[in-house]
């Protein structure tokens, strides 16, 4: 298999182009998604952008067999939207998570790229920042090179 790079635009172009994520998006918040790959968790955004998710690889496990290199690599989603209703803000915070879900387990390969896409565990921020809402998904994918 090819560079992990091909992995994660992969994601970029499935988070993008999910009929039922952009539909999600454009209906509760009036907007298209916004995906970026990024380096550093902690990158300066402002609300125009929202909602967004940004992608980024904090770690992975190798395991070198014998004419094969395999890694368990986890793939960080910070996920971002726009709400000024804080009575819509947990139900948006779900939807959200379970849309991109859906979109990542399309097609759990990636195109081919990918042995299998595992969706782990996320957290929210629990609205500490009003009226900006931001969630992080795990995501292990699992590849060869």
């Amino acid at each position: 298999m090819a560079s992990f790079i091909n992995v994660i635009s992969n994601i970029v172009t499935t988070l993008e182009t999910d009929a039922n994520l952009a539909s999600f998006c454009n209906s509760k918040w009036g907007k298209t998604l916004t995906v970026k790959k990024v380096f550093r968790k902690r990158t300066e955004i402002n609300l125009g952008e929202l909602p967004i998710v940004l992608i980024t690889r904090p770690s992975l496990d190798k395991e070198f067999l014998v004419g094969v290199k395999d890694a368990d690599n986890i793939v960080r989603l910070y996920c971002g939207f726009h709400q000024t209703d804080r009575e819509k803000a947990l139900d948006e915070t779900i939807e959200f998570e379970e849309k991109i879900d859906d979109a990542l387990m399309v097609d759990h390969t990636r195109n081919g790229t990918a042995i299998d896409t595992n969706p782990q565990s996320s957290v929210n921020d629990e609205g500490e920042n009003h009226p900006a809402y931001f969630m992080v998904m795990d995501v292990k994918i699992k590849h060869r090179r």
